[in-house]
């Protein structure tokens, strides 16, 4: 009887997580990318001139060295492997995920990660669920809860995708066409593993959307509250750092022109201190801005754009001096999805952003202003081609002069400017193949400081191209 029963529940329970599993709505997602580049003026993860930027106190940024012609020429093969699954339960409840099984993965051991040839971005692992997490629609709005998306916001400037571990709350009390959300983000939780109470890194933000058939207007207010240096123990390096962002982002269309634009203003505490030492530790506040406006018009088959960017650069270089540099109160560097421009902004070239390889850090400090236009043709069902032009320079030298150079030398705000050149061309409805070439003409600011360091700048080239398989 006993064996009956147990056969009879088995059975059922068999039954009914069949019966569960054929409501599922299951689908999936992703790519593979095999990527080729080669940069002139290269160092790897060996750049004579890194963050500190003199040769007395480098490190390693990677990527170009326009401050030291001698440097070699690099290639690499890298490639990606990604996947999206989405698992509709029912009509409220739904998990998704992105599991990583490459990313900018390094062909040959050795680039980055030793013996397993991965890159820095793998932490050589061999899988890597890199986001996890579950919306559910109730009655008061939406929840979104887990390892979520993260780092993008309105446009791409100032965004660089990745996860994090937040809450999120989507109301549905906002008359239509505002809607809005609300989250709360943990980055570091001491509380639960050391037991620091006073050392967790949290993020706060609320969101307001207006959107429209031809306007999308985004607002946000974030606050951070990073403690992970309070309370150390020794009371002239224990700060706390609390502070706010405004964003604000427009995507707007009149007649054939698409026009966007985005802002984020940051200020509060940066280094509040327990202990204060005149001229070592004192107290500093962030206060610094960027701000990205674009246009362009389909004109046929060919778009036309036009896009100009700023970033703050560091003035003040007191103990005490505001954080004003925009590129790391705001970001790390630009932004690893801001990508207009092949060298300037590339994932693997270390220019403006941080992607495979840290943001050269006298351009961080520096800020940016930068102008350019690009064209991009459909030529076929098949081929389509893009070019652009631009040209870059500083915003703020003092920083530089005062810690990449000797004292007394003037550093000039010319980065230089850059054309690009690109080709691609779709072998199937879900493979594409794409050839990229730049080459970017360092100006003054190189210049200056590699002869006070006894080198010679040279201008820069980028040869690239990309399989991608979609499905």
């Amino acid at each position: 009887m006993k064996k009956l029963i147990s056969t009879v529940a088995a059975l059922g329970l068999v039954a009914g997580v069949a019966g569960t599993a054929s409501a599922l709505d299951f689908s999936i997602t992703g790519k593979y990318m095999l990527e080729g580049y080669m940069l002139s003026n290269a160092n790897g993860q060996d750049k004579t001139l890194g963050t500190g930027q003199s040769g007395k106190n480098a490190s390693d940024d990677g990527g170009f060295d326009p401050y030291d012609d001698d440097a070699g020429t690099d290639s690499a093969w890298v490639h990606t492997f990604l996947f999206k699954p989405i698992m509709k339960v029912n009509d409220k409840v739904t998990v998704k995920s992105e599991i990583r099984f490459a990313k900018d993965s390094d062909f040959g051991d050795g680039n980055n990660g030793g013996t397993t040839g991965k890159s820095d971005a793998d932490l050589d692992v061999d899988l890597d669920v890199h986001k996890i997490w579950m919306e559910y629609k109730s009655p008061i709005g939406m929840f979104r809860m887990g390892r979520t998306p993260a780092g993008s916001w309105g446009g791409d400037y100032l965004s660089t995708a990745t996860h994090a571990d937040r809450v999120y709350w989507f109301p549905e009390f906002l008359p239509k066409p505002f809607s809005m959300y609300i989250y709360a983000h943990k980055a570091v939780d001491n509380d639960w593993y050391t037991g620091a109470s006073d050392s967790d890194n949290d993020k706060y933000e609320i969101n307001v959307d207006y959107k429209t058939d031809d306007m999308l207007l985004k607002c946000a207010y974030d606050f951070y509250n990073y403690k992970s240096n309070s309370d150390t123990g020794v009371a002239t390096t224990s700060f706390d750092r609390q502070y706010s962002r405004i964003n604000l982002y427009g995507d707007m269309k009149f007649g054939a022109v698409n026009v966007d634009a985005e802002f984020a203003y940051a200020f509060g505490d940066w280094q509040d201190y327990d202990v204060e030492t005149a001229g070592v530790t004192e107290d500093r506040d962030i206060d610094t801005m960027a701000f990205a406006i674009g246009a362009d018009t389909q004109m046929g088959d060919l778009n036309v754009g036009i896009l100009y960017f700023w970033a703050q650069g560091q003035d003040d270089v007191d103990a005490d001096a505001d954080m004003e540099a925009g590129m790391i109160g705001l970001s790390d560097g630009a932004g690893d999805d801001f990508n207009p421009y092949y060298i300037l902004t590339g994932d693997h070239t270390g220019m403006l952003n941080s992607d495979e390889y840290n943001a050269d850090h006298n351009m961080v400090q520096a800020g940016v202003h930068c102008i350019g236009v690009s064209a991009d043709m459909q030529v076929s069902d098949q081929l389509s081609l893009h070019g652009a032009i631009a040209m870059a320079w500083s915003d703020e030298d003092k920083w530089v002069e005062n810690n990449a150079v000797s004292a007394g030398t003037s550093v000039d705000d010319e980065y230089g400017w850059e054309i690009d050149l690109g080709a691609k061309y779709k072998l199937l409805d879900n493979l594409t193949y794409e050839l990229r070439g730049a080459y970017f003409n360092t100006g003054d600011f190189f210049d200056d400081i590699a002869k006070d360091n006894g080198q010679k700048s040279d201008d820069l080239y980028m040869l690239s191209h990309h399989l991608t398989m979609t499905f």
